[in-house]
């Protein structure tokens, strides 16, 4: 299998599995008008969500085509009955031992992969999936407790890693995933439900990234 992978920089890792995967071929490529899809047997965009507007090229293709994408879905994009799945490709996420996608065509992306041996788990075509969805959440909370003075920074992910058995705290989940992406969610979210809103102190936090 020949794989097309588009990125600014080549990854070294993906889905939890050194590239390149077991019995594929991967070719690494910045921009897609530069590789074109001719050739290819799969394409995996990390940069979709920056880049929306491919989206039109990917509907042209046959082939199988998954997009990182957090927070638009195949429903808005009207990609529902194509060969696109998108995933959680969030740092940290992205790299789990169980990738979270969402597809209409289960089937073709099932035998890729178990193609690859990277366990999945399908959710609903919904922003954020079910990760992005609840840290995200839980970032924005801590970003409101700290506004009202409730803890500082490092005590606050301190609890979170004690309480819950988290790998991370809210404040160094931001600091991982960067507030940017998290923002976007949150205000996607939030056209649908107000308590989405992101708080004001988190939009104007530079994330250590």
């Amino acid at each position: 299998m020949k794989v097309l992978i588009i990125c600014s920089n080549p990854a070294s890792s993906i889905f939890g599995k050194r590239i390149p995967f077991k019995g594929t071929d991967c070719v690494f490529a910045n921009e897609l008008s530069k590789a074109g899809l001719t050739g290819f047997d799969c394409v995996i965009d990390l940069e979709f969500e920056e880049h929306p507007e491919r989206i039109s090229s990917y509907k042209k293709t046959s082939i199988p085509v998954l997009i990182g994408s957090v927070v638009y879905t195949l429903k808005e994009l009207q990609a529902e009955e194509l060969p696109i799945a998108r995933f959680n490709h969030w740092p940290l996420f992205i790299n789990r031992n169980c990738i979270e996608f969402s597809t209409e065509r289960l089937e073709l992306f099932q035998d890729i992969f178990n193609h690859w041996q990277v366990p999945f788990h399908k959710t609903a075509d919904v922003p954020g999936f079910v990760s992005a969805r609840t840290v995200s959440m839980i970032v924005n909370e801590a970003f409101m407790a700290g506004q009202e003075n409730v803890s500082s920074i490092s005590e606050m992910d301190t609890a979170m890693k004690l309480g819950t058995n988290y790998p991370h705290g809210p404040f160094e989940w931001c600091n991982e995933v960067g507030e940017k992406r998290i923002i976007q969610l949150l205000q996607k979210l939030a056209t649908e439900d107000e308590r989405y809103q992101p708080a004001e102190s988190l939009l104007s936090y530079k994330a250590k990234n």
